[in-house]
This record gives C-alpha cells, structure tokens and sequence, in this order.
C-alpha cells in the first residue's frame, strides 16, 4: 500500500509523534504547522520523527546526513539561547527547526516570525564540512502534491508583484558577483517569474537565504559556507516530476516538462550554487538508524 495515502497514515493517528519530548527542544516561541501534532500527513511531522529523534543523538545524525554525499566532519550543536542578528533561539540540540536567521530578514520579507508569514527552514545544522563551518538548510517534503495541490502562481497578482520586487532587489546586488546563484541572461531565458511553482519557489528562497546570511555569527560560530538540502519521500512523483501541468506560468522552464526536479533545478544553477546543492530521499536511510526502536517505528510508517 501506498504509504502516502491518508488511509494509510491514518493507523498512525493516535501516535503522530514518535518522541513528544522534541517540543521541549523546541523554542517555545515558535509556530509549528497546525497539524504538526494531529496530521499524520504532515511532512513537519515526518521531520520531527526522523530529524527530531536524532536531534540529541549526533553521531547517528551525522550518519544520517551524510547518506547524501554531504561530507560532513563533526556536527556542532546548537549554541542555546545565542543571538543571530538581534533575534533569540532558545532551542537546544543538534537540530533547530523553522529557522528564519536574523530578526531583520536579509531577503526583504517584511514581519513573520519562525512558521510564518517568512521563509522558515524546516530543519537548520550547523555542520564542519571541508574544514569550514557550514550551515545546513534543510527542505522536507512528505506528501506534498498528492495530500494537496502545489501553488503554481507565486508571481501572479498583487502579492505576487510584491515577491518580484522583494526578490529582484536582492538577485540585483548579487549581479555581476562570481557567485550569482542562477545561469539568468541578460535579456532571455529563464528568470525569476520562472519560480513560480510552489517546490522551485522555495528552493530559490532558501538560496537566498543561504547566500545573505554568509558569513553570520551565532553564538560564538562564525558560518563561513552552506548547504541547500532537498529531502523528499521515494513514493512521491508528485514533486519528483516537472510535469507539463506545473510550467504554464514558467515560460522559461517549458523545455524541461517531463524532466526530474532535481536535473532542472541544478541545470538552473551557477556552478559555484551546484557544490552547495545536495537532494534525496529520506525514507532511503532510515536504514542508516541504529536506534532499533526508532528504526523499526520509521521503516513501518515511512
């Protein structure tokens, strides 16, 4: 059976959450998705069940990680209560989730907090990679697509003008720098509009997110590289597939229907963005968990 189904996740109803003790973790002050606690859908949920459990449990974290070609040396853990750009985290662990960075957003969002109305990070490491202090931004994807329809409009209407000229103004301070994130031309191709389907919309903010908060200090770390992590379930074609139905808003991105998400997305990056861009599937290295509990809890539902 199809574990995306609701029929399916609906046996795990009454027992969403493998360890409730991860909200202890968790600043209080942050907004968890509503049905974090109650949707057995949820891919926040999914998140805490894998990165959650591991959360206090680094070397098994670090194994875990690394199941996509990561590289990591050492995990640092999160230096509590510390200040990142005037805003506290009062989180505690290997693992801090809805990460917005500092309290100003350096990509233009105006208000929001951590799980809303701003680019929330659905799980945030601090990890030594090649030497340097790297943040890991983490994208988790669960039944996304099959559970419900993708938003395919970012850029279109009133709201949509006002993400164009919030993320063109930064793309505009990046032009001309080595480290451009996008292959954009001058005039044609592919452009920002193109980001209109919900998936690439958020990789491209996590993007930015990466690149304006380094180098950043928090606590007495000073990030000197990143890493955009796309994690998803092996089941779900939904976001796996640049289906012709999800282009009609990205001109730009016509030629690539058909194709897998992640071939476009790393096609459409500079080559420098590429080495800072890792994907797979979750439920694939579940396998790597010697917590035999935990383990068998995931491999049963996942």
């Amino acid at each position: 059976m199809d574990r995306l189904t609701k029929e399916f996740q609906s046996k795990f109803q009454d027992h969403c959450i493998y360890d409730k003790t991860v909200f202890e973790n968790i600043d209080p002050k942050v907004k968890l998705h509503d049905q974090t606690k109650e949707n057995p859908l949820s891919s926040a949920a999914a998140c805490l069940n894998v990165l959650g459990s591991l959360m206090n449990k680094p070397a098994e974290l670090l194994t875990f990680l690394n199941h996509f070609g990561l590289e990591i040396e050492m995990l640092y853990e999160f230096p509590s209560d510390a200040k990142v750009g005037c805003r506290s985290y009062a989180d505690k662990g290997y693992v801090v989730f809805e990460w917005v960075g500092p309290q100003e957003s350096p990509i233009n969002e105006k208000g929001g907090g951590r799980g809303f109305n701003r680019t929330s990070i659905d799980a945030y490491v601090l990890a030594k990679i090649n030497g340097k202090i790297t943040q890991l931004l983490i994208e988790w994807k669960f039944t996304e697509g099959k559970s419900a329809a993708l938003a395919m409009a970012k850029f279109s209407g009133f709201k949509g003008n006002e993400r164009l000229r919030r993320y063109s103004d930064i793309l505009a301070t990046l032009r001309g720098k080595d480290d451009f994130p996008f292959r954009f031309q001058e005039e044609k191709g592919i452009g920002l509009f193109d980001f209109s389907v919900d998936h690439l919309y958020q990789l491209m903010r996590m993007t930015l997110l990466a690149k304006m908060t380094t180098p950043i200090s928090i606590g007495n770390y000073t990030i000197e590289d990143y890493r955009i992590v796309h994690l998803s379930h092996s089941m779900n074609k939904e976001t796996e597939i640049m289906y012709e139905k999800y282009l009609q808003f990205s001109p730009g991105l016509k030629k690539y229907a058909g194709k897998k998400l992640y071939e476009v997305w790393s096609d459409i990056l500079s080559p420098y963005e590429q080495e800072r861009f890792r994907y797979g599937h979750w439920d694939e290295a579940i396998k790597d968990i010697e917590d035999e509990e935990l383990r068998e809890y995931l491999t049963i539902r996942y």
